[in-house]
């Protein structure tokens, strides 16, 4: 019976939409980033790639003890690192990019390089919505022109009661790293997500494979909208315009570096 209603809904709402309402939600909540040792098998041998079209690269791993696999998706962003790291950045506008994410917002700001923060996803028909709280930190790479972040699930007191599914952020991260004279980025993203509940993994698995187009093709669209600004404080670290820091900015770093927020 389960089969028949998704086979259903999956005519309803279509392909693209049932695995947006799907997977959506791990682009959902970024700041800048933190220590970002991949754990698991993330950012090892083993990547399949998926495909290579309009731009934008994918690819597929199994990860040993996991019925979900992790995938990763690669794009040049035709905008400066800044530009791109405040889109991932800013919670208030996740709504705008991130498919079928109806609210984000932020539970907990520690500095400009470690948040907590909440996503709720819109799931269609029959499925129940599906939200996320996790802890996100940044690593910021002057040598490698790179800005990381990493992020998973985590508790937090502030995380509202609500009658959703709770997902979880295994393991993930974005890389950003600034190209050329600065005018283009490299974009990143790898992903491994379990949305919980009673959706068969195998229904995951199969729809997961355009969740990295999806999102690196949401990201350039933010991208280009003539109100998203660049974030200051990633080109004043580039340019050596922060006292103190070191080539490479962690976390732990922020509060000696005044980088927290008031």
């Amino acid at each position: 019976m389960f089969l028949i209603m998704i086979t259903n809904n999956l005519k309803k709402y279509g392909l693209a939409t049932f695995l947006g309402a799907m997977l959506a939600f791990a682009a959902a909540g970024l700041v800048l980033p933190s220590s970002l040792h991949a754990q698991g098998a993330l950012g090892e041998d083993g990547w399949e790639e998926m495909y290579n079209d309009e731009g934008i690269r994918g690819w597929r791993k199994e990860v040993a003890g996991s019925p979900v696999v992790a995938f990763r998706g690669e794009a040049v962003i035709d905008a400066p690192i800044g530009k791109v790291a405040q889109v991932l950045s800013d919670s208030s506008r996740k709504t705008e990019w991130v498919h079928r994410t109806v609210e984000a917002r932020n539970l907990e700001i520690i500095s400009e390089l470690e948040r907590f923060e909440y996503n709720h996803t819109a799931m269609p028909a029959i499925l129940t919505d599906r939200e996320f709280v996790f802890h996100a930190k940044v690593e910021l790479d002057r040598p490698k022109r790179q800005v990381r972040i990493a992020f998973a699930s985590a508790d937090h007191p502030a995380a509202p009661v609500t009658k959703y599914v709770r997902g979880k952020l295994l393991t993930s991260r974005y890389i950003m790293t600034s190209l050329g004279d600065g005018s283009k980025t490299q974009l990143m993203v790898e992903i491994h997500t379990d949305p919980m509940g009673s959706v068969p993994k195998w229904l995951i698995n199969l729809f997961q494979k355009s969740w990295p187009k999806n999102t690196l093709k949401g990201i350039r669209k933010q991208v280009a909208k003539a109100d998203v600004p660049e974030l200051t404080r990633v080109r004043e670290f580039f340019d050596g315009k922060i006292k103190g820091a070191p080539d490479i900015v962690t976390a732990a770093d922020a509060v000696r570096l005044g980088l927290t927020k008031k």
